[in-house]
């Protein structure tokens, strides 16, 4: 009964500490939240592989913007949805994740030990991550093919709860 309870305070700190948390910079922020039929906000950046991406650039397809971190339990635990995603949706799916300030060798590095080859761009200094303020991550923002808006989503279980729901938002898009 001890280690039950010893759990469940552990889990509440965990909890609370995960709820403090946020990738953004809120108070130097310029943007509003995000909210479902907004417009897409445009933003350039490096890819871990050195590429620069432009999220406008896949206007026409259904988008999914990610915002993580390595030492984020819930983000980790989501990401093997992504690979997923891409296979069943191929080129009608541009699915790009943001690292929420890591350096370029822990992102790299996570993503050849986990196998990961999808788009994930390098946010050091939260320039990326202003420009969708948010209380915390995961979160994950999904854009229809006209770049509004139709889905947010702050905080994620397990892959394949995640793999389920983002498919079911994706499908109603396309």
């Amino acid at each position: 009964m001890q280690r039950i309870k010893r759990f469940l305070i552990i889990l509440t700190v965990m909890a609370a500490c995960l709820l403090a948390v946020s990738c953004g910079a809120p108070e130097t922020a310029d943007y509003a939240e995000a909210e479902e039929g907004g417009d897409l906000r445009d933003f350039t950046g490096e890819t871990v592989s050195g590429e620069e991406f432009t999220l406008s650039d896949h206007k026409g397809k259904v988008i999914l913007l990610n915002f993580w971190a390595t030492w984020c339990g819930p983000c980790v635990g989501e990401l093997p949805a992504f690979p997923r995603l891409i296979e069943k949706y191929g080129d009608d799916l541009c699915l790009v994740t943001v690292n929420c300030g890591e350096d370029k060798e822990t992102v790299e590095g996570f993503l050849t030990q986990n196998g990961y080859d999808f788009t994930a761009l390098l946010d050091t200094d939260y320039a990326i991550s202003d420009k969708y303020p948010t209380d915390g991550i995961p979160y994950t923002v999904i854009f229809d093919r006209d770049g509004k808006i139709s889905h947010i989503q702050l905080g994620a279980g397990d892959a394949d709860e995640m793999f389920d729901m983002y498919c079911e938002q994706i499908d109603s898009l396309i």
